[in-house]
């Protein structure tokens, strides 16, 4: 008897188990913040970034560089500025963005207010102290 009710308890738990694991490995905040993946062109339309999403965490790559932007900015093509975004079920948010042109490293936070616009904020430690801009979409 007691068996029996062991071998049920065991199958009670690895039944619950495995309705608790999401059948397609990733919960529904995952697809949902994978709405910032793609193309985004900076504010003075010349240059863009890719955005893309590696685990549960995203970056940013530059795709396009125009001269304003490889003047003024430092941008280089497929260089890395943006890293460790995490999606918290309405931002993206605890990101770095290297600065391309002096290295320095600054906290990132991005939302999106239409599919088409991204706003990034950007601030060194206190977020107070911040700069904004919109990036729009490609395509």
């Amino acid at each position: 008897m007691l068996l029996l009710i062991n071998i049920r308890l065991v199958q009670l738990t690895l039944l619950f188990l495995l309705l608790a694991i999401p059948i397609s490995g990733r919960s529904s905040v995952d697809r949902t913040g994978d709405r910032i993946l793609g193309r985004w062109l900076f504010p003075t339309k010349g240059s863009s970034v890719d955005v893309f999403r590696i685990g549960d965490r995203y970056f940013a790559r530059v795709a396009e560089v125009d001269h304003a932007g490889q003047k003024n900015y430092g941008l280089a093509k497929d260089k890395i500025i943006i890293t460790n975004l995490a999606f918290d079920g309405e931002n993206w948010s605890n990101g770095e963005m290297i600065h391309p042109k002096t290295g320095t490293h600054l906290d990132v936070e991005l939302t999106m207010e239409n599919p088409q616009a991204l706003t990034v904020t950007i601030y060194k430690g206190i977020k107070f102290l911040h700069k904004r801009f919109v990036m729009t979409r490609v395509g």
